[in-house]
C-alpha cells in the first residue's frame, strides 16, 4: 500500500488519542496529491478520507524502534490505554513465556489481535494471542481501536481491537539487528532479522519472505535488592511438625525443651501451629532458636523463620525465537489477484519457581531419624502414638523448571478484486493455524515415595542409600534424589480454521453523497486439546499441578452488514455529517445465537475540527477454556488471612468478635483460635471450567473531538489534539473470585457473605485454609470509563525566529485519565470500586493496576540524518486493593533515543530506557517479586544498540 496512503493530513487527522508517545503523527510534512481507498481497523468499508468514528491509535515501524522494544507486547503495555498482563517479566503466574496485551485492563480475552485485519490463531484455551508470533520485521503499522468492535469483527472484541498491518509489498534487501543489556550487566536482549522482497512476471506478482531471531536472557529476583527477599513461606527446607490442635504437646514439655535453648518458660505457647528443625537436632518456632543460616540462597530463612521463595523465582523469562515469514500476491487477472501468506514461529521459554512445598506428610513415631527434641514433644500428647503431620520444602530436589516449546504456524490464501458492478469489490479468505506448546516439568516429587521412605522402619535406607531424614536442611544421597523426584511432560494443541467471504462499495447517491456499505459472511471452528503427563494426573505429584485432559472444539458461523450513511454536507456549521451503522449474528454451538451492533457518526463542523462518537454493543461466548476446562489444583496468592491472631480483621476492635465467631464456625480449633497465626503467602485453591456459561455483553460509548486548525503561524501549522470520552460495561462478565475478595466478602458479613464462605474450607485440626474454590463463574458485572487525549505539535526553527536549516521539534502527548474502574461479583451487591488502586487479581488472575492518570510526553529534535529523542513515562499514585492504607507513589519513567542514518543504506539507533534507574515500589498484597512486574520496570536503567541496513 502507498505510503501515502498513510499520511495524517491535517483534514484527516483520526488518529486516536488512545495513543502512546510514539505515534506515527509526524508524517504531515507533504499533502498527498491522491488518496487510494483504505480499510480503517474498526470499519469493513473502504473510504478514502481515513476517517475513524471510533478513537484510533496508529503508530509505525520507525517509532517502535526508538522504544528500544524486541518484543511487540513490551511495547504496547508502556501505552496508557493498555494494563500489562502476564508478561515477559511475570514468573508466577505466567503464560510459560507467551506474550498477552490486555485493554483497559478488562483481561486479555476481551482483546481481540489481528494481523492485516484477519484473526490469529490462539495460543491458549481462552482463546487470547499471543503476540510474540508477529513477524516484527515486517510491521508497518500498529492499528488499536479501543472499544467494544464485535458488530464488525466478531466475538472477543468487547475492550478493543490490535491489528497488526505488515509490509507485504517490501522490495529489496534488509538487515537490522539490535542488542541491549541492563546496567548490571544483565538482562540482556538481541535480536537480528533478514527481509527480502520483490516482483516477478513482469509485475504481476509479487514475493515477501523474513527470518528473524531473537535471544532474552534470565535474570533472577535475587539479582535485584527490591526483589531478594520475596514470597516468604513457612514450608520450609528445614521442615516443620505441624500440631494437630486436638492432639498438641503439653506445655510442660515445650517448656522444658526449649529451657535447654535458654529460652524462658512460657515464651512459646504449646498452642504453636509449627515447629521447625534446626540441622543440630533442636526447633525453633515463631522466630525463637532458629540457628540456621539467613543467607539468601536456596536453603535458608529470613530472620523471622520464613522461606525465601522469591529468590530463585525468575524476574525476567529468558526465551529464544525463530521466526518466519513469508506472503506473496500474483494477478491472475485484472480483476483478480491472488493472495497467500505463512507465518512460523518457534521458540522456547522458562519459567522457575522455588522447590516443591510439600504439605500433609504422616509420619509415624518410629521414625529412626525423629531427633530427641520432637520425640519429646510427640511423647507429651494426650495420644503419644498417633501419626503426627510434617510439611517440608523439597530443595534437594532443585527448582521447579517449566521449559516450554512453542510451535506456531499459520497459512492463509484468497482471492480479492473488482466484481465488475460499479465499484464493488470482493475478498473471500481462508486460513488455518496451529499453536503447539509442548512442557517439561523438572522440581516434581511423588507423594508416595517420599511416605514409602517416611514410613520405613529403617528410615528408607533399604530403598535408597542412606535413607531420608526430613527433619532438618540435611543432605539426601543422589539416590535417594532420584527415588522421589519427577519429571513430567505435556502438550496442548489450539488449532483454527477460518473461512470468510467480503463485499463492499457504493449502494446509491444521497443528497450528502454516497451510500456505502459492507456484506459478509464467515465460518469459524476452534479446536483445543491438552494432554497432561499421567502422573499429573495421579495426584501424586508435590510441585506442578495439571489439570485433566482437555479435548474440546465449538464453531460459528456469522453474517454481518454495514452502511456509511452520509446526513448532511455543506451547511453552515456541518461541513459533512456521516453514520456508520453495523450489524453481526453469530451462531454458536455452544451459546446459539446472539447480535452484535454498533451506530457511530462523526460530524466535521468546520475545517479542522470534528466531532465523533457512538455506540456498540459487543457480545463475547465464553472460550472452550472457560466452559470445559477440568479442575485443577494450584495455589494462589493470599497475603493475609482473616482468622490470624494478628490479622487486621482481628485487631480491628469493629470487627473482631464476628470475625472470630465465624472462623470458629468454619472449623479452626477453639484451642487455637486465639493464638493461630497465618504464616504463608499461598494457598491451595480449584480452579476450571463451567460448561453453564453463557454469552457475555458490552455497552460501548465513545464520544469525543479531534481539532486540527488551521493556523498559518509556521509555529502551529502543525499543531492537533483529540480528546474522547469511552465507557464500557461489560454484564455476565465470566471469570473468578480470587481469594482475598472471596475472604473479605466472607468475614465482612452482608447478604452474600454465606455465599463467599462456602467458596473455602479449614482444617479442623490446624485451622488452615485447605482449598478454595475458584471455578468460572458469569459474574455480576465489569464497568470502566475515562478520557483518553493527545496533543501533536511540530515546526522547524524557523519558526521560533531561527533557520529551518538548523533542524525541527516534535512534540507528542498521550494520556489516560481514569474515571471510574468497577466490578461487581455477585447480582445485587455493591460495585467495588477500582480506580487508584493496583493488587486485585479478580479479572485477569494477576495483579492489575488502575491509575486515575497515565501519560507520556515525547520530544524529538531532527536535524539533517540526525535526531534525538526523549521520553517521559507516568504512571500516577495508587492504593493496594486489599490495603488501602497502603499508598503506592506516582513513578516516573524518563528514556532517551538517538538515530543517525549514515546514508540511504546505512543508519544506526541507540537509547537508554529508565534513565534514572527508577526502582519499582513496593506493596503488600503482591507477592511477585514484592512489586507487579508487568506495570513496573523491574530490570532498572537498560541500554541498546541497534542499525539497519537497506539493499
Amino acid at each position: 500500500m502507498a505510503r501515502n496512503t498513510y499520511l495524517l493530513s491535517a483534514s484527516a487527522l483520526v488518529i486516536a488519542v488512545t495513543a502512546a508517545p510514539i505515534l506515527a503523527q509526524a508524517q504531515t510534512n507533504d499533502e498527498p496529491a491522491a488518496v487510494e481507498e483504505v480499510v480503517v481497523t474498526g470499519s469493513r468499508i473502504a473510504r478514502r478520507d481515513y476517517v475513524s468514528n471510533s478513537p484510533i491509535m496508529t503508530m509505525g515501524q520507525e517509532q517502535i524502534e526508538k522504544t528500544g522494544s524486541v518484543t511487540v507486547d513490551t511495547l504496547l503495555n508502556q501505552m496508557p490505554q493498555f494494563v500489562p498482563s502476564v508478561s515477559s517479566t511475570s514468573n508466577n503466574p505466567s503464560n510459560g513465556g507467551q506474550a498477552n496485551i490486555d485493554l483497559r485492563g478488562l483481561g486479555t480475552a476481551r482483546t481481540m489481535v489481528l494481523i492485516d485485519g484477519h484473526r490469529v490463531v490462539p495460543s491458549n484455551s481462552d482463546g487470547t494471542v499471543d503476540v510474540n508470533i508477529v513477524p516484527a520485521a515486517l510491521i508497518q503499522n500498529i492499528e488499536v481501536i479501543s472499544g467494544g468492535a464485535s458488530a464488525t469483527y466478531g466475538s472477543d472484541a468487547m475492550a478493543g481491537v490490535v491489528n497488526f498491518k505488515l509490509n507485504n509489498k517490501f522490495e529489496g534487501l534488509m538487515v537490522d539487528g539490535q542488542y541491549g543489556l541492563t546496567q548490571r550487566g544483565d538482562g540482556k536482549e538481541g535480536t537480528l532479522s533478514v527481509t527480502g522482497g520483490t516482483k516477478f512476471a513482469d509485475g504481476r506478482g509479487h514475493v515477501t519472505a523474513s527470518f528473524g531471531y531473537t535471544k532474552r536472557g534470565a535474570v533472577f529476583n535475587s539479582a535485584r535488592d527490591f526483589s531478594k527477599v520475596s514470597g516468604l513461606s513457612s514450608t520450609t527446607p528445614y521442615g516443620s511438625y505441624v500440631v494437630d490442635a486436638t492432639n498438641a504437646p503439653s506445655q510442660s514439655a515445650v517448656d522444658s525443651v526449649f529451657a535447654q535453648y535458654g529460652v524462658s518458660t512460657g515464651t512459646v505457647s504449646s498452642a504453636s501451629s509449627r515447629y521447625g528443625f534446626n540441622n543440630d537436632g533442636t526447633l525453633f518456632t515463631n522466630g525463637v532458636n532458629y540457628t540456621g543460616s539467613t543467607a539468601l540462597d536456596s536453603s535458608t530463612l529470613t530472620s523471622s523463620n520464613y522461606y525465601n521463595t522469591g529468590a530463585l523465582n525468575l524476574l525476567q523469562l529468558p526465551m529464544s525465537r525463530y521466526s518466519f515469514y513469508t506472503a506473496g500476491t500474483f494477478e491472475l487477472t485484472d480483476n483478480v489477484e491472488l493472495y497467500g501468506s505463512v507465518n512460523y514461529s518457534h521458540y522456547r521459554s522458562r519459567t522457575q519457581l522455588a522447590p516443591s512445598p510439600g504439605t500433609g506428610f504422616t509420619v509415624p513415631v518410629t521414625n529412626p531419624f525423629i531427633t530427641d527434641d520432637l520425640a519429646t514433644l510427640l511423647a507429651s500428647r494426650a495420644d503419644p502414638d498417633a501419626d503426627f503431620t510434617l510439611n517440608k520444602r523439597f530443595t534437594d530436589v532443585g527448582p521447579r523448571i517449566s521449559t516450554t516449546t512453542f510451535d506456531v504456524v499459520q497459512a492463509a490464501g484468497g482471492a480479492r478484486g473488482q466484481t465488475g458492478i460499479k465499484d464493488w469489490s470482493y475478498d473471500v479468505y481462508t486460513s488455518f493455524g496451529q499453536s503447539k506448546q509442548k512442557e517439561k516439568q523438572s522440581g516434581n516429587v511423588s507423594r508416595s515415595a517420599v511416605e514409602e521412605l517416611l514410613d520405613a522402619s529403617d528410615g528408607g535406607a533399604s530403598l535408597c542409600e542412606g535413607g531420608y531424614d526430613p527433619f532438618g536442611n540435611n543432605t539426601i544421597s543422589d539416590e535417594c534424589k532420584s527415588y522421589i523426584s519427577r519429571t513430567t511432560h505435556n502438550t496442548t494443541t489450539a488449532q483454527q480454521a477460518i473461512v470468510e467471504a467480503n463485499f463492499s462499495g457504493g449502494l446509491f447517491d444521497l443528497p450528502a453523497g454516497e451510500l456505502r456499505g459492507a456484506f459478509g459472511a464467515d465460518y469459524k471452528w476452534d479446536s483445543y486439546k491438552y494432554s497432561p503427563d499421567a502422573l499429573l494426573l495421579s495426584g501424586d505429584v508435590v510441585g506442578f499441578n495439571a489439570a485433566g485432559a482437555v479435548d474440546a472444539s465449538t464453531h460459528v458461523s456469522e453474517v454481518y452488514g454495514e452502511l456509511l450513511v452520509p446526513v448532511l454536507k455543506d451547511l453552515p456549521f456541518i461541513k459533512s455529517m456521516n453514520l456508520d451503522l453495523g450489524y453481526r449474528y453469530s451462531n454458536y454451538a455452544t451459546v446459539g445465537g446472539v447480535d452484535a451492533y454498533k451506530i457511530d457518526g462523526d460530524w466535521e463542523i468546520v475545517d479542522g475540527f470534528r466531532l465523533r462518537g457512538g455506540y456498540n454493543r459487543a457480545v463475547r461466548a465464553p472460550s472452550l477454556g472457560e466452559l470445559y476446562s477440568p479442575q485443577n489444583q494450584g495455589f494462589y496468592s493470599l497475603s493475609e488471612d482473616p482468622c490470624s491472631a494478628d490479622s487486621s480483621y482481628r485487631t480491628n476492635s469493629a470487627t473482631a468478635a464476628t470475625v472470630r465467631s465465624t472462623c470458629l464456625a468454619q472449623g479452626v480449633p477453639s484451642s487455637i483460635i486465639d493464638s493461630y497465626s497465618y504464616s504463608s503467602s499461598q494457598v491451595e485453591g480449584t480452579s476450571g471450567g463451567n460448561p453453564d456459561l453463557t454469552e457475555e455483553t458490552a455497552d460501548t460509548y465513545n464520544f469525543g473531538f479531534v481539532w486540527t486548525p488551521r493556523f498559518e503561524n509556521p509555529l502551529f501549522e502543525k499543531f492537533s489534539v483529540s480528546v474522547d470520552y469511552y465507557s464500557i460495561d461489560v454484564k455476565n462478565a465470566i471469570g473468578t473470585i480470587d481469594v482475598s475478595t472471596a475472604l473479605e466478602k466472607c468475614y465482612t458479613g452482608g447478604s452474600s457473605a454465606s455465599y463467599y464462605c462456602n467458596l473455602f474450607t479449614r482444617s479442623s485440626t490446624t485451622g488452615e485454609i485447605t482449598n478454595v474454590t475458584l471455578t468460572n463463574l458469569n459474574l455480576a458485572e465489569y464497568k470502566t470509563s475515562g478520557v483518553d487525549f493527545q496533543l501533536d505539535w511540530g515546526f522547524g526553527l524557523g519558526a521560533v525566529g531561527l533557520d529551518d536549516s538548523l533542524g525541527s521539534i516534535k512534540i507528542n502527548v498521550v494520556g489516560n485519565y481514569l474515571e471510574s474502574f468497577k466490578i461487581q461479583s455477585l447480582p445485587g451487591e455493591a460495585f467495588e470500586e477500582l480506580k487508584g488502586t493496583i493488587g486485585n487479581t479478580q479479572i485477569s488472575g494477576t495483579a492489575v493496576s488502575h491509575p486515575e492518570w497515565k501519560y507520556a510526553t515525547s520530544v524529538d529534535y531532527a536535524f539533517g540524518p540526525f535526531s534525538v529523542g526523549a521520553r517521559w513515562r507516568h504512571i500516577g499514585d495508587m492504593v493496594d486493593a486489599y490495603y488501602p492504607d497502603e499508598k503506592i507513589g506516582a513513578v516516573d519513567y524518563f528514556d532517551l533515543n538517538g538515530s543517525w542514518a549514515i546514508n540511504d543504506t546505512y543508519s544506526l539507533r541507540g537509547g537508554v530506557t529508565n534513565l534514572t534507574d527508577k526502582q519499582p515500589p513496593y506493596f503488600s498484597s503482591y507477592v511477585q517479586a514484592n512489586t507487579d512486574p508487568s506495570t513496573y520496570d523491574v530490570l532498572g536503567r537498560r541500554f541498546y544498540v541497534g542499525f539497519k541496513a537497506k539493499f
